[in-house]
């Protein structure tokens, strides 16, 4: 397999594979992989199973290739790593472990109480934390000292709902800050929307296609409304190119990005129609519903 041109926009690459396999026994879990990307926030983006933890491992030479070969660039120092299953100091109370990861990594470089706002007791053993409690006790070691590049595996997984929101923003203020490169795997779409410009979409351990998120103009949008029919002919009369999809919504129009597919959909309201949903179509969500398939 060919190596792919690098994409984003800085000079350096920030990983490179050329022909990367894994085995495991006689079963690949990575299989002739090959990129060249120079993004500053790079998304693996997959189902489980996909490959994007043993990718990870990959990098962090935690477990050796097969075959093929592998370069992540550690060049400024700076690492921070939370992968999917972190292996935590589990007879430390939270107090120990910021204690400790204040004498690893420096202090917080915000300042806001990161503890009360995880809602970490500090009197709390390690090990008889919930799985979510887990998770953000992991995460702190993010956001003390001035990281260069973090690498985070199913960073949200196990948090409910209010602490992912809120995690998920204190985090995309730290980059800012930081300035700091991103690597994040994640099978959760507006994740990798949310910080990464290039993303690798992986299944069964291949690459299936690559993506650049900067500046992307939709391809299609994907439009619901009360009269399918009747927004047919509106896209047929302003000569808009269309196809029809079922699912458990019912019918769901797509239509190519053009000014006319916006003046159909308003005389479609005019004359009286409901449009319930008219959401873009890039080419990441492209390739995912190619993914599904």
């Amino acid at each position: 397999m060919a190596d792919l041109k690098p994409i984003g926009e800085t000079k350096k690459p920030i990983l490179i594979c050329s022909s990367l396999t894994k085995k495991f026994g006689g079963l690949a879990v990575i299989r002739d992989l090959s990129c060249n990307t120079v993004s500053n926030s790079l998304g693996l983006l997959g189902p489980n199973g996909s490959g994007k933890t043993t990718l990870i491992k990959l990098m962090l030479k935690l477990i050796p290739p097969t075959s093929g070969k592998i370069e992540l660039d550690l060049s400024e120092g700076g690492l921070r790593v939370v992968s999917d299953q972190p292996k935590l100091p589990e007879e430390m109370t939270i107090d120990e472990w910021i204690e400790t990861i204040e004498q690893m990594y420096g202090p917080l470089t915000r300042n806001i109480d990161i503890q009360a706002d995880f809602g970490l007791e500090g009197d709390w053993k390690i090990k008889n934390l919930s799985a979510g409690q887990r998770r953000k006790a992991a995460l702190l070691l993010v956001f003390y000292g001035t990281p260069k590049l973090i690498i985070l595996d199913e960073p949200t997984n196990f948090l409910d709902i209010v602490s992912r929101e809120y995690i998920l923003k204190l985090l995309k203020e730290h980059l800012h800050i930081t300035q700091a490169k991103l690597i994040l795997a994640s099978h959760r779409l507006e994740e990798i929307r949310l910080f990464c410009d290039d993303v690798l979409i992986l299944k069964e351990g291949e690459i299936m296609t690559q993506v650049s998120l900067t500046n992307q103009v939709p391809e299609l949008y994907s439009i619901i409304v009360d009269d399918t029919d009747k927004l047919i002919a509106e896209l047929r009369e302003s000569n808009v190119f269309y196809f029809v999809e079922e699912s458990y919504l019912g019918k769901i129009v797509k239509a190519e990005n053009s000014d006319a597919v916006f003046t159909a959909a308003a005389r479609f309201m005019v004359d009286g129609g409901h449009i319930f949903s008219f959401e873009a179509i890039d080419q990441l969500q492209r390739s995912i519903e190619d993914l599904l398939k």
